[in-house]
């Protein structure tokens, strides 16, 4: 005789089962108010389960801007490591919104530390004022010859004002 064995527990792998509502808690985290910010912990609470949602809430062009951004920052912190994939694959798309490109700048930069530095390097170059912004600061905050190097050579040919600023903080951030 055949008995139907019982389902397996969510908690025997601490992952949420398939038909959970992951998604429903990450779109709450997502527009919880800016002023109360969403503790790192909430997040990581989710774990594993989240990075798919953000990662599609993140590349999906239909996404509103604001909700694109605050996913970029919750990838980053929800798996630092996997992140960098769909952070940097939104950081080169030119359509996608300048806000969600400059906010994918300094996630990058925090998640691959100085490995991120040759992608920043290359949107110091970018079309929008804003990216290249986020990652002048990105860049100083990383420091290190090659990130120094790259805004002293691109002080000099910038024509924005807020733009040359940027790549002056992000001078001041770097280490001697």
């Amino acid at each position: 005789m055949h008995t139907a064995s019982p389902p397996e527990p969510t908690s025997s792998t601490g992952a949420p089962s398939p038909g959970s509502d992951v998604q429903a808690q990450v779109l709450a985290l997502l527009e919880s108010p800016r002023n109360a910010s969403t503790p790192e912990a909430e997040w990581r609470r989710l774990g594993p389960a989240a990075v798919p949602v953000l990662s599609g809430l993140v590349l999906n062009p239909s996404e509103p801007p604001a909700r694109r951004t605050r996913a970029v920052s919750s990838l980053a912190l929800v798996d630092p490591t996997g992140a960098a994939v769909p952070l940097r694959t939104v950081l080169e798309d030119a359509k996608a919104p300048a806000e969600v490109r400059a906010s994918a700048a300094g996630a990058l930069g925090l998640c691959l530390g100085l490995d991120a530095i040759p992608t920043l390097i290359s949107r110091l170059q970018d079309r929008e004022s804003e990216v290249r912004e986020a990652v002048a600061v990105a860049l100083g905050r990383l420091g290190g010859k090659e990130a120094r190097q790259a805004l002293e050579d691109r002080l000099p040919m910038e024509e924005r004002a807020p733009v040359r600023e940027a790549l002056q903080r992000g001078l001041t951030l770097v280490e001697p």
